[in-house]
């Protein structure tokens, strides 16, 4: 195996906290109910803006707006996430020195979400600086995960296969994402979906704390 690519959300870092901020400015501005953060859970997993949907059709008092207040929210909600990406975000136990023992065993390392890549690149920058090679959010011209596409590509730019590869996510959408895209795929049940909530969706076998996460990733990586 040569490289380790990760979601982001859920993943390496609990972001929940800064997404719930900022989808609750957003409503709150438009006279919404704010959600709490397990709703915002539920919310995430096909980017922000599909996030803001679901938060408005529960929250909003009308439980529908049209499409240009939806695109005036969704930029209010924007603009207070790029000015406050990392204000409660933090990666979990264990992820930082999992990623080190990685990267010196000669494992390149990637991320791909479907989260806006200036914030992305900011988080990444703040908490775990010069530990990626490579890091991406959404990318103009190219389709949001579950479509493989992104990854592939990424993979391509390290030097590395799908068979050569393996990723890590913690939501249905990581898995149809590794599974369309022909890669070994690790589902993690600690960050935004639930073990019993995985399953529901088809999925077995996960991963539900970091510490087997990383004795999983060295083992397979022969390190």
């Amino acid at each position: 195996m040569k490289a380790v690519f990760f979601d982001l959300d859920g993943t390496i870092f609990d972001t929940l906290d800064d997404i719930t901020a900022a989808i609750n400015y957003a409503l709150r501005v438009y006279d919404g109910e704010e959600a709490t953060k397990e709703e915002v859970r539920g919310y995430v997993g096909k980017g922000l803006r599909r996030a803001l949907s679901l938060a408005v059709a529960a929250k909003h008092p009308n439980g529908i707006v049209d499409e240009e207040e939806f695109s005036l929210m969704f930029t209010v909600m924007m603009n207070y996430y790029i000015h406050h990406p990392v204000v409660h975000t933090k990666a979990y136990d264990g992820i930082p020195e999992l990623l080190s023992d990685l990267k010196n065993g000669g494992v390149k390392l990637g991320i791909v979400s479907n989260k806006r890549n200036e914030i992305v690149q900011e988080i990444v920058t703040a908490l775990l600086p010069d530990t990626f090679d490579y890091v991406s959010g959404e990318v103009a011209g190219y389709p949001l995960k579950p479509d493989p596409t992104l990854l592939v590509s990424a993979l391509k730019k390290v030097g590395s296969s799908p068979a050569e590869a393996l990723y890590v996510g913690d939501s249905e959408v990581d898995a149809e994402t590794g599974r369309r895209a022909g890669i070994r795929t690790f589902i993690v049940s600690y960050g935004f979906r639930t073990e019993e909530e995985l399953r529901e969706s088809g999925i077995e076998n996960t991963i539900n704390n970091e510490e087997t996460l990383s004795e999983k990733l060295k083992n397979e990586m022969n390190i």
